[in-house]
């Protein structure tokens, strides 16, 4: 009985952070797609070249949240975009849906293995392993902005206040070159 019981708590922890094939059919069938038609017949050329940067500019900012929401994504959605297989190719799809390896819809825990078993509370605007009595302890009204993120300084436990425009300045030049150009 104990080993039964054993095998079934090892077999349960496991399911819980990966889910098979049909489990992910299950995941995507709760969302229903919504194909996204534009007529831009109407628009002049310089209108078109705009929408163009538009939406490359979206597309960084894109991968700005993908950074913001777990500093582990950009390398997991190129690891699972490397599985050609319907399988991958399944995981992938719900990973760009959430975009994450966390289900929104079920308490943000985790669809794919070899990642944390539930979304990180602070996603990564704070240190992973950061307590919130170390944040309490150290929070002042810098360190609430809507603005900054928190990190540690480097080879160091201490917290510091990043300008978000300095954390995320490489992405973001990028998007406002475009928007520019948009413009």
């Amino acid at each position: 009985m104990r080993c039964l019981l054993i095998f079934f708590f090892i077999s349960s922890s496991m399911l819980s952070s990966e889910v098979d094939s049909a489990g992910l059919k299950r995941m995507a069938a709760q969302f229903a797609p919504a194909p996204l038609r534009v007529d831009i017949a109407h628009l002049s050329a310089g209108d078109r070249k705009a929408l163009v940067k538009l939406i490359e500019a979206g597309r960084v900012i894109d991968a700005i949240f993908l950074e913001q929401l777990w500093d582990g994504n950009q390398a997991l959605e190129k690891r699972l975009a490397t599985d050609r297989s319907p399988f991958g190719q399944a995981r992938l799809e719900l990973f760009q849906l959430y975009k994450g390896p966390w289900s929104d819809l079920d308490n943000h825990r985790a669809f794919l293995p070899g990642v944390p078993e539930r979304k990180p509370l602070g996603a990564n605007f704070y240190p992973e392993d950061m307590t919130r009595d170390e944040f309490e302890r150290w929070a002042s009204d810098q360190a609430q902005s809507f603005f900054t993120v928190i990190r540690r300084k480097a080879g160091s436990r201490a917290l510091a206040v990043v300008p978000y425009s300095r954390t995320y300045r490489p992405d973001l030049e990028r998007a406002a070159k475009l928007l520019r150009e948009a413009a």
